[in-house]
């Protein structure tokens, strides 16, 4: 294993490739003294359209590309802005492809799934925290991720852990530009199985802190007959400029205002003011994704009735549950 010695000087233009080198025996120890470098980091700048950034992002066919592309819209703004959410949709409709793209291309994003509250705390490192499949928290989990999910989900700027900081952890967090996704399947997939779901294992007060968009559809991912790695090697620019875009719009999210009006279609009732307060920032994306208004009008008028078309399944499922 070789050893390098870089100055201070070469530290902002990390990540780097050495160009120039010197071998040193210092004291019996042999290192490489780096005399020249490359900075490899891709600059955020905007370098495709956001259009096209989410067009190539999980680009698979789908069953329902409208939902699809909502909710790539959606993880992107997840990524770039502040919001909490929650997605709800069957087996297959490509969940994870998304969340897993934003972690290798970009990180700051974790997937967690089933996880405890410890793992939880430890996760509070990245931005943007999803979580899949909580339906097996412990008793002591679910207490402590309430509390948690009440916090974030008020849009609270810091949050103070249950414990004392420890080597990997902090006791306070810096949460102003954390954002947080909930996904699972149907509410029907776990009755059937006699398990809970995320609507019957939070207060309600938990509840309307996470607005709820039930897509529909599956991700239809063809057999690779070739290298993921030559695919890669090939698309490199692609690679770069979704990057570098992502970045640009994380980092000048603040910028970012709608340049439509919402449709007369939308509304939001007494108590669902946490809900409209994400809906609208996500609209800031969907109307930075759309070519024209009518693209726009189309675009979140289906995603409004994502959300609608989920409280209608809740409340008809409770009614079923009281006959």
């Amino acid at each position: 294993m070789e050893s390098f010695f870089l100055q201070d000087s070469a530290i902002d233009k990390l990540p780097l490739k050495v160009t120039q080198k010197k071998e040193v025996d210092y004291k019996g120890d042999v290192f490489n003294f780096v005399q020249g470098v490359e900075s490899v980091k891709i600059p955020n700048v905007k370098s495709i359209s956001f259009k096209d950034v989410v067009n190539l992002l999980g680009s698979f066919p789908h069953t329902n590309e409208l939902h699809w592309t909502l909710y790539k819209i959606l993880s992107v703004a997840s990524f770039c802005d502040r919001i909490n959410y929650r997605v709800i949709t069957p087996l297959g409709f490509g969940k994870d492809c998304i969340v897993n793209n934003l972690i290798a291309l970009v990180g700051d994003t974790v997937n967690l799934y089933g996880a405890t509250f410890a793992k939880l705390e430890y996760s509070l490192k990245y931005k943007n925290l999803i979580f899949n499949e909580m339906g097996n928290l412990k008793p002591e989990d679910k207490s402590n991720m309430q509390q948690f999910l009440l916090a974030s989900g008020a849009y609270f700027n810091e949050y103070t852990k249950r414990s004392r900081k420890t080597e990997d952890t902090q006791e306070q967090y810096d949460i102003s530009r954390t954002s947080i996704g909930i996904l699972y399947n149907p509410p029907e997939y776990y009755i059937e199985r006699g398990q809970e779901y995320f609507d019957v294992m939070f207060t309600k007060a938990v509840i309307s802190r996470f607005i709820p968009f039930f897509f529909e559809g599956l991700i239809q991912v063809p057999q690779l007959t070739v290298s993921p790695k030559d695919v890669a090697e090939s698309n490199m620019e692609d690679y770069k400029n979704v990057v570098s875009t992502l970045n640009y719009y994380k980092e000048n999210y603040l910028n970012l205002e709608n340049k439509y009006e919402l449709p007369i279609e939308i509304g939001f009732n007494k108590g669902e003011e946490r809900f409209e307060r994400t809906f609208l920032t996500i609209a800031k994306y969907v109307a930075e994704y759309s070519e024209d208004e009518e693209e726009y009008k189309e675009l979140i008028v289906s995603l409004f009735n994502c959300f609608r078309n989920y409280l209608n399944k809740i409340d008809n499922l409770r009614g079923e549950i009281k006959k």
